[in-house]
């Protein structure tokens, strides 16, 4: 269980849940909704969001935003992220 926010920049809270765990839960309903499993999908969902709130808490803030990038490019403009080297090269001088 999460504490009551006490400042203005601690992360928005939707009941229980921090926002990018609510947003979790949401797409998990979502898709239990539409493929009538939804009892089964939610309950994935919460247990999805206890895993990721575990993670979450033992990394840096911004982890989870910096690992995405760098194993699938999400949020760079090219089609593959520029920091990841080329596994076939053998010197990069």
């Amino acid at each position: 269980m999460r504490n009551i926010p006490n400042y203005l920049d601690d992360p928005q809270q939707i009941l229980f849940w921090e926002f990018d765990e609510f947003i979790l839960l949401s797409i998990m309903f979502g898709i239990g909704i539409m493929v009538n499993y939804l009892g089964v999908l939610t309950l994935t969902g919460l247990v999805g969001i206890k895993y990721y709130r575990k993670i979450k808490d033992r990394q840096a803030s911004g982890f989870l935003l910096h690992a995405m990038y760098w194993y699938t490019g999400v949020g760079s403009s090219e089609l593959s992220p520029t920091s990841k080297p080329n596994p076939f090269i053998r010197r990069f001088f």
